[in-house]
């Protein structure tokens, strides 16, 4: 196990998990350090703040954007603050939430096109104090038995560009990244493996801003993970790792299960430190 895991999520987007009872895990895991990073919302930051308190575990205020990339990838962007207090970063997230529950309903519209009716009240308890997002209509299409797992309504009906898919709402990464740090906060990206050219990807995010790379995730290979190490060094990037934890997933690994090393971690704390304390002097120097 890993002693840091710089991606995860709760039920304030689509996690299983409370925040307070995602961090207890981690700590029960042996993570020392971890970051809450969910969805268009930093709204399970303040309970998970309090459960890492309690738990002695040092908690990052993070969250997880999604940006369209020129040639139609979707590039999912973490930001990592020490706060998230920031009108303008909040009230985008409140646009992006406004998006999925939009984007929700034509899902169900287009469901029921394909012959599966299913019902927004219960979609919406599903989700709770989320925003809806693809995994609970996911879980409803599961209780109304017309997929076997989540997984699988994924894979016949909800992937990108599946017969229930729908888009929403998202920045241009320029956006996405400058977003972050006017926030102060530290912008990288998650899982490369999932663009259709990673190595595209990385180039046009990196002039947009970008600071790091998560080399480290879930079940990477250990080839992969020498793939995106090179890549992240080409490009002057800091290795990050995270589980991507959600608690839906039959596959999924817990929170800490990573092959992310001590000294990687540590390098990537302090990188984070240090950029948190530039972006701190920057704003000090433009307000004077």
């Amino acid at each position: 196990m890993a002693i840091g895991d710089f991606h995860t999520h709760s039920n304030r987007s689509d996690g299983i998990l409370a925040p307070a009872a995602l961090i207890r895990r981690a700590a029960s895991n042996g993570v020392r350090v971890v970051a809450l990073t969910d969805h268009d919302t930093t709204e399970g930051i303040a309970e998970a703040q309090q459960a890492a308190d309690e738990a002695g575990v040092r908690l990052i205020p993070g969250l997880e954007l999604s940006a369209d990339l020129p040639d139609g990838g979707d590039a999912h962007i973490l930001g990592f603050f020490t706060s998230i207090e920031q009108p303008r970063l909040q009230t985008q997230l409140a646009t992006y939430r406004d998006g999925r529950m939009a984007r929700g309903k034509t899902m169900l519209a287009k469901l029921a096109a394909l012959g599966m009716d299913l019902r927004w009240e219960r979609v919406l308890e599903i989700a709770g104090e989320a925003a809806v997002g693809r995994p609970h209509v996911a879980q409803a299409l599961v209780e109304s038995g017309h997929a076997e797992s989540v997984r699988d309504a994924f894979d016949r009906y909800l992937h990108t560009g599946g017969p229930a898919d729908a888009q929403r709402e998202k920045l241009p990464p320029e956006e996405a990244i400058a977003l972050i740090h006017e926030g102060g906060g530290v912008a990288v990206l998650a899982h490369p493996s999932f663009l259709p050219d990673a190595g595209l990807a990385v180039a046009q995010l990196v002039a947009a801003g970008l600071e790091g790379l998560e080399v480290y995730y879930k079940n990477y290979t250990p080839e992969e993970v020498d793939t995106y190490r090179a890549l992240a060094d080409a490009h002057g990037l800091t290795p990050s790792g995270g589980s991507d934890y959600h608690g839906i997933h039959d596959d999924e690994r817990e929170p800490g299960d990573i092959p992310f090393s001590d000294e990687d971690m540590q390098r990537f704390l302090a990188f984070l430190e240090d950029r948190w304390q530039a972006h701190a002097a920057g704003g000090a120097k433009a307000g004077a």
